[in-house]
């Protein structure tokens, strides 16, 4: 007994303590589990992370998750709304393919949790034939894709804002949460010196054209009628628009 507290112990059950099952099963914790292989990053696409969230309140489009995909170097994110969990191996493909061919960069490993919609065969077969190795994070073990929960969160709160900031229907999440992630990788994130945008582009980003989210804007009718209709209709600003020169605007019944 330690400092000899108390007497009347042998000293042989002292020397003869064996693991107690009922304290093992009743004090158990949980510890973070470190990967033993302790891969080194240093090129953007050495690593990929995939996540997905929600669900969340369905949108005007039926859009009820959000597919965020990052580069674990750079911390460049895209945020894709989906309908359903099974579109995520779809778009999840796509952006890959695109982030490849836009940037010249091989990508090397993709990380993801274990759920179907990054375990299947489609998304497998896929990296195969691009020789790009496929890490699954073990379960309840969160913080192994811990950069892209932090991410989450970032984008997560940053949409909140706007949508509570501006008068717009909760309905338009998806626009919210795109317009985050366009903000979110022209900020400096962490102790890095260069924008994500720029470690990817190898340029500094623009805020020339960047407008508040719910922005009033006139948009010009094609369709007035030549009389003395208004030429213009006012709508609010949603954000860039993807795959186009331009930006979206809300423009209410």
């Amino acid at each position: 007994m330690k400092f000899n507290a108390v007497n009347g112990i042998p000293s042989m059950l002292l020397n003869d303590i064996k693991l107690c099952h009922p304290c093992s099963v009743s004090k158990a914790e949980h510890r973070p589990l470190h990967s033993p292989s302790g891969q080194i990053i240093t090129a953007p696409g050495d690593a990929i992370v995939a996540d997905l969230m929600g669900p969340l309140p369905p949108s005007f489009d039926l859009k009820k998750y959000v597919l965020v995909i990052q580069d674990h170097l750079s911390w460049l994110a895209a945020v894709i709304p989906l309908g359903d969990k099974a579109d995520a191996k779809h778009q999840l493909r796509l952006w890959m393919i695109r982030f490849m061919n836009v940037t010249g960069i091989k990508i090397k490993r993709l990380r993801t949790d274990n759920g179907s919609e990054f375990k299947n065969v489609f998304l497998s077969t896929f990296l195969n034939e691009h020789g790009i190795i496929h890490e699954a994070s073990i379960p309840y073990e969160h913080h192994q894709n811990g950069k892209i929960e932090h991410t989450n969160q970032s984008i997560l709160e940053m949409a909140r804002i706007m949508l509570i900031a501006s008068s717009l229907p909760r309905q338009l999440w998806p626009y919210a949460f795109q317009h985050a992630a366009w903000i979110f990788n022209r900020n400096l994130c962490s102790n890095e010196k260069l924008t994500p945008y720029e470690i990817i582009a190898k340029k500094p980003p623009s805020l020339l054209p960047l407008r508040d989210f719910e922005a009033k804007g006139y948009i010009y009718d094609h369709l007035f009628q030549k009389d003395l209709s208004a030429r213009a209709i006012v709508g609010y600003n949603l954000g860039e628009a993807p795959d186009s020169k331009g930006w979206l605007f809300w423009i209410p019944d």
